[in-house]
């Protein structure tokens, strides 16, 4: 008996040792990646021989990973006669699936197009949430988007989108998307940096659509209420118009050298001034004799002259 068991065991180190022989030598790939809907020998080892095709998992979804740990790959390796051992150094494989990613900008085109027709208007503003990050197909699959259904609320200006990806195919993927819009008005802009005093005139005005709910009571809709007006404020390019910040354009600017006019009865008089502060036509400002240094009140009639102004006429002014 004893040498029967001695046999045995000769046998079976024998068959071991043959079937080993007989593995296949294998090398793990850096970082596998595959295309299709299966994860075979050939996309995780090189050389493995008529086991390319051996299909031993199914791929994630385009775009995904999936993970497995090295031992379990080893084992199922072995069983198909590959000889491959991971070491301490690998202890779980990472495979990933390539894929295309649908434009962000198809997406919100289509949500966009489906939404016009259901609030019936284009005169909105609309956000995706940054949560929604891509939408990943095939790479074999055309990179297009559909709005199957739409819903919106009106009131708290939100919408909820269902999207299937690709559109073209027999079995779309379904995406759930939930964002909100913002009904806009068009509102005049400036199209330039118009300083502080300066004449507006047309081709300083852009039109432009602004969301509702940004453009205060004050802001000016009417063109019609800018032309001809300045700002007693500079506003830089691209900025609304407040009507708290419009007046008169400078007809004379403070330190402008001006011809002072006083006239009392049939005396007209004409002495050179400096003027003290900005003033539009008809305004009254301070005005300082270059001469005597004395400081009068004196009415702006156009860019080059003031008139005195006498206590009599300010009173009357006032009245």
């Amino acid at each position: 008996m004893k040498h029967i068991g001695i046999f045995i065991l000769t046998t079976l180190s024998l068959i071991v040792a043959s079937v080993a022989a007989a593995a296949t030598p294998v090398t793990l790939k850096n970082n596998p990646v595959v295309e299709g809907d299966s994860i075979t020998f050939g996309d995780i080892f090189e050389g493995a021989g008529d086991k390319d095709d051996y299909v031993i998992a199914s791929a994630p979804e385009p775009g995904k990973s999936i993970t497995f740990k090295a031992s379990s790959v080893a084992f199922v390796a072995r069983k198909h006669g590959l000889d491959w051992q991971p070491t301490r150094a690998i202890s779980l494989i990472t495979v990933n699936r390539s894929g295309q990613i649908i434009p962000h900008q198809e997406v919100s085109l289509q949500i966009r197009a489906a939404l016009e027709m259901e609030i019936g208007t284009d005169m909105f503003d609309m956000d995706l949430p940054n949560r929604f990050k891509n939408i990943h197909i095939r790479m074999d699959e055309e990179p297009t988007v559909a709005v199957e259904s739409l819903a919106y609320n009106e009131s708290k200006n939100s919408f909820t989108a269902t999207l299937l990806a690709p559109a073209s195919s027999d079995n779309p993927k379904r995406y759930r998307v939930s964002g909100k819009y913002f009904p806009q008005v068009m509102v005049p802009v400036t199209t330039r940096l118009i300083r502080k005093g300066e004449e507006i005139t047309e081709r300083d005005i852009d039109i432009k659509p602004v969301r509702a709910n940004r453009v205060g009571r004050n802001i000016i809709l009417d063109i019609g209420e800018l032309v001809g007006k300045a700002p007693r404020r500079s506003i830089r390019t691209g900025a609304t118009f407040n009507l708290n910040n419009l007046g008169d354009p400078v007809t004379v600017a403070k330190g402008k050298s001006v011809a002072v006019i006083f006239k009392r009865g049939g005396i007209s008089l004409t002495m050179m001034g400096r003027a003290l502060e900005n003033g539009s036509t008809g305004d009254i400002i301070r005005v300082e004799n270059t001469k005597s240094r004395k400081v009068v009140q004196a009415e702006v009639l156009n860019e080059r002259e003031v008139l005195i102004i006498t206590a009599q006429q300010q009173l009357a002014n006032l009245r």
